[in-house]
């Protein structure tokens, strides 16, 4: 236990970051990295429970996320934010992966805490992320000495608007296997599934794993309502063996703990794509087509996600504007090189992206994705 040991109660912030929710607590409050520190959590979030009824977890992955602050280990960076999904209903703890909506919770949290350089109206932050060990910049408009709480900008899967947070991820290329943003070496590789058909996916690695196929090759209409494909058995059995192909190949999990690692790790995402098309949301808002470049649905530890990961968007813009990815071959990139906009479940996302090209390698230079975030709670929790 650190020097600050407090029992059963912790102080703790709850941050509603882009369309995720997550607890966020500073490392000296909690035990030191181990089974006490991850008993704690679960414990924290009311895990095992589908409901997580008896914690203060929201009963589904989105919902279920952690932030765990601290001093940064980098010279160049402001702070240290360290991300967890915790599981639902099984005592899982995923402390691999990286979440890009917790990360402006993450910028809010710092800049509340009145870190980073003051540029007029700006705090400007880096954001050491602890998971990858990878530099995040991190931009958060302030009214005064306090983070603004009102703005005009809106983002897919949260009513309302607020202020733009940006968050700059040109720094995380190869971040999940340090082996390059394309780590099997190709824009496009082929993928067998256990009928022994094969179908094209793009693995890119910048922000997470992402896993990019089209839907016309899965032979699935992504208007479908989320719980009815999230109820089609046979197409979550497909994209978990895509899932484990992918893990496999790339030395993440073995064949005999594939099963575990695909319950427990939020790596590889799958995102599923299609040309852009109007549909509604899930708050009933009619998103039209002329306003996406790209159409996506987005999947991972057995289940859809009712938004859009921010890491997920990272990667799948960056592909969208390569061309040999699943991504550029469906994509309406309309005249703006650098802007990428998702159509998703929650609503629209956009991205700012710009890469230069040479013979062996692509070096990803910006990667901005745009989010809001609100302080919903400060307090203590009980574990």
């Amino acid at each position: 236990m650190n020097s600050q040991k407090r029992g059963d109660h912790f102080p703790l912030r709850l941050i509603r970051g882009g369309s995720s929710k997550g607890i966020f607590l500073r490392e000296t409050d909690i035990p030191s990295p181990g089974p006490e520190r991850d008993a704690v959590i679960l414990k924290l979030f009311g895990t095992p429970d589908i409901r997580q009824i008896d914690g203060l977890g929201g009963g589904d992955k989105l919902t279920s996320k952690l932030a765990v602050m601290g001093k940064a280990l980098r010279k160049d960076c402001d702070v240290s934010y360290l991300f967890g999904q915790v599981g639902t209903k099984f005592s899982d703890l995923d402390w691999q992966s990286n979440c890009g909506n917790i990360s402006a919770g993450a910028a809010l949290f710092a800049a509340l805490d009145g870190l980073g350089d003051r540029d007029g109206a700006t705090m400007s932050l880096s954001i050491e992320q602890r998971n990858t060990g990878r530099k995040l910049l991190a931009r958060v408009p302030m009214a005064g000495d306090i983070p603004s709480r009102t703005g005009d900008f809106e983002i897919g899967g949260v009513p309302g608007t607020g202020p733009r947070i940006d968050l700059d991820f040109a720094d995380f290329a190869g971040s999940t296997l340090n082996q390059g943003l394309f780590p099997t070496g190709a824009r496009a590789d082929l993928i067998t599934l256990a009928n022994g058909i094969q179908l094209s996916a793009t693995i890119i690695d910048i922000a997470n794993l992402s896993v990019i196929v089209a839907a016309r090759d899965l032979a699935i209409d992504l208007l479908m309502p989320i719980d009815a494909l999230q109820r089609d058995y046979a197409l979550r059995t497909r994209l978990d063996t895509i899932r484990a192909a992918v893990a496999i190949r790339l030395g993440m999990c073995t064949q005999e703990g594939v099963a575990t690692f695909l319950r427990r790790s939020v790596n590889p995402f799958i995102h599923i794509v299609a040309p852009p098309c109007t549909y509604p949301s899930i708050n009933g808002n009619e998103v039209k087509a002329e306003t996406q470049d790209i159409w996506s649905r987005s999947y991972s530890r057995a289940t859809f996600s009712k938004a859009f990961p921010g890491s997920g968007a990272v990667g799948l813009a960056v592909a969208a504007r390569l061309k040999g990815t699943v991504a550029n071959d469906v994509a309406w990139c309309g005249d703006n090189p650098s802007q990428v906009w998702v159509g998703h479940p929650g609503g629209l996302l956009s991205m700012e992206v710009a890469s230069t090209e040479t013979v062996r390698e692509v070096q990803v230079s910006r990667a901005v994705l745009g989010r809001t975030a609100r302080l919903l709670l400060e307090g203590v929790g009980y574990a």
